[in-house]
């Protein structure tokens, strides 16, 4: 019975071995849209909001703080007729806006390191049984690869009920992550992880 589980073991490692691996390309072509509200928030009792033309950005390199450029500014321009398109009316900081917008973009570097194994790269030179299974045999070399990954958050901050609290509430918050590219690219796939945000979302409205 024990050499049959065992049999069954490996005959499904070498099935899953010979599958069609995904093409990575699709998996990393959009960004991963989480949301996440405050279940006692009443969205539709703010009716103005607040967002700033400039990205909060954090990386590896210390002297990173804000993004100002072209794209954020389409990031912001997103996120701004979104919000207009669901009944909120943007004012000016000064004046008094219900509803405040935090946004942050992150970029991170991955590195790792791959033990590929004797044969690796040469498919049919090493078979399992005829090495008695002693699987890794020997590492003459790896491989290391580098991944750069990016989120973008943003956050709906309650202003408006802020003094009487004492504190800022985040009703509303977006996590988008994936593998960045070029930063037109970036841009276009955090455009489109925005709006799926709020698609996602429709209880974000003014009324």
């Amino acid at each position: 019975m024990k050499r049959f589980t065992l049999l069954l073991s490996l005959t499904l490692v070498l099935l899953s071995a010979c599958r069609k691996e995904p093409d990575l390309s699709k998996l990393s072509s959009n960004f991963v849209v989480q949301t996440d509200r405050d279940p006692n928030a009443q969205f539709n009792t703010y009716k103005t909001f607040y967002i700033s033309d400039t990205i909060a950005y954090l990386s590896s390199n210390k002297n990173d703080t804000i993004l100002v450029d072209n794209n954020a500014k389409q990031l912001v321009a997103a996120i701004r007729q979104n919000m207009e398109s669901r009944g909120y009316t943007f004012v000016a900081r000064n004046a008094s806006p219900d509803l405040g917008i935090n946004t942050v973009a992150i970029k991170d570097i991955t590195v790792g390191v791959v033990y590929p194994g004797y044969w690796w790269g040469f498919p049919g030179y090493w078979d399992p049984w005829d090495w008695g299974w002693y699987y890794p045999y020997y590492y003459p070399w790896t491989t290391t690869y580098a991944i750069t990954t990016g989120s973008f958050i943003i956050e709906l901050v309650d202003v408006k009920n802020a003094q009487a609290n004492q504190k800022l509430d985040v009703i509303w918050t977006v996590n988008l992550n994936g593998a960045l590219g070029s930063a037109a690219t970036n841009t276009t796939l955090a455009i489109n992880g925005i709006n799926q945000a709020f698609v996602q979302s429709p209880y974000v409205k003014a009324q």
